[in-house]
C-alpha cells in the first residue's frame, strides 16, 4: 500500500478512542488487524461512548460480539447494565441484504431519540466464516454502510481480520468501500475508496472497480 498523507485536523471532530486520533461524524473506517492485541485495542473505540454522552453498537457474529463483550467486562464494564441503561446495543447477523442496514439504522435512530450525541458502531468482518454470505454481498453491504453513515451522527469502525480473510475481501472491502483505513496503527485517508454507485456498477459488471 502506498503512503498517503496523514489526516488533517477537521473543524468538527470526535476522539476515536484509538491512538489519540480524531475523526469526523459520518466516517466509515476499516481497521486491519493481525494480532489479538490489535483487536483488543480497538475496543477503546467503544469505551469513549460508554463513558460519555454517546451510544455504542456492536455488530457481528455471536463469537465476535462475545469476544468484544469479554474485553469490555475485563476492563470493568457491566455489559448487561449498559444494555439496560440504553448505552449499548448488540446486533447479531451477517451483512446480507438491506435488512441488516435497516436494523442498524433503526438502532441508530433509537439511540438518537434517547438523547445520544453520537453513535459508535464496531463491526467485525472475518468471524464465523461458515455462515457468511458470498463475497459480493459483503462488499455491497460495506459500500452501502459508507453512504448510509452520512445520514447519522455516527462513526463506524470495521475490524478486518487480515490473516483469515481472502485477498479479495481485503482489497475490495477494506480499501475500496472505506474512506479511511487504519493499518499499522496509522489512520489515513484512503486513496483507493470508490463511491457507492461506481462500486456497485463495477460489481454488476462482474467485479468491483
Amino acid at each position: 500500500m502506498r503512503t498517503t498523507r496523514k489526516l488533517p485536523r477537521k473543524t468538527k471532530t470526535v476522539e476515536l478512542g484509538i491512538h489519540g486520533e480524531h475523526v469526523s461524524p459520518g466516517d466509515h473506517i476499516a481497521l486491519l488487524w493481525e494480532t489479538p492485541e490489535e483487536f483488543t485495542g480497538a475496543v477503546g473505540f467503544l469505551e469513549v461512548a460508554i463513558r460519555g454522552p454517546e451510544h455504542a453498537v456492536i455488530f457481528g457474529h455471536p463469537e465476535a460480539n462475545d469476544r468484544v463483550c469479554e474485553i469490555l467486562t475485563a476492563r470493568g464494564h457491566d455489559v448487561l447494565a449498559l444494555q439496560r441503561q440504553g448505552k449499548l446495543t448488540i446486533l447479531m447477523g451477517v451483512p446480507k441484504g438491506d435488512h441488516m442496514l435497516d436494523s442498524i439504522a433503526s438502532a441508530f435512530q433509537a439511540a438518537i431519540d434517547s438523547g445520544a450525541k453520537l453513535i459508535r458502531l464496531l463491526g467485525n468482518i472475518g468471524w464465523g466464516h461458515e455462515n457468511w454470505p458470498v463475497e459480493q454481498e459483503i462488499l455491497a453491504f460495506e459500500a452501502k454502510v459508507t453512504a448510509a453513515a452520512r445520514a447519522f451522527p455516527c462513526v463506524v469502525l470495521c475490524l478486518y481480520d487480515v490473516q483469515a480473510l481472502s485477498g479479495r475481501i481485503i482489497v475490495h472491502g477494506a480499501y475500496k468501500t472505506h474512506p479511511l483505513t487504519i493499518c499499522g496503527n496509522v489512520l489515513r485517508e484512503n486513496p483507493y475508496h470508490v463511491p457507492l454507485e461506481r462500486f456497485l456498477d463495477g460489481m454488476n459488471a462482474g467485479a468491483p472497480v
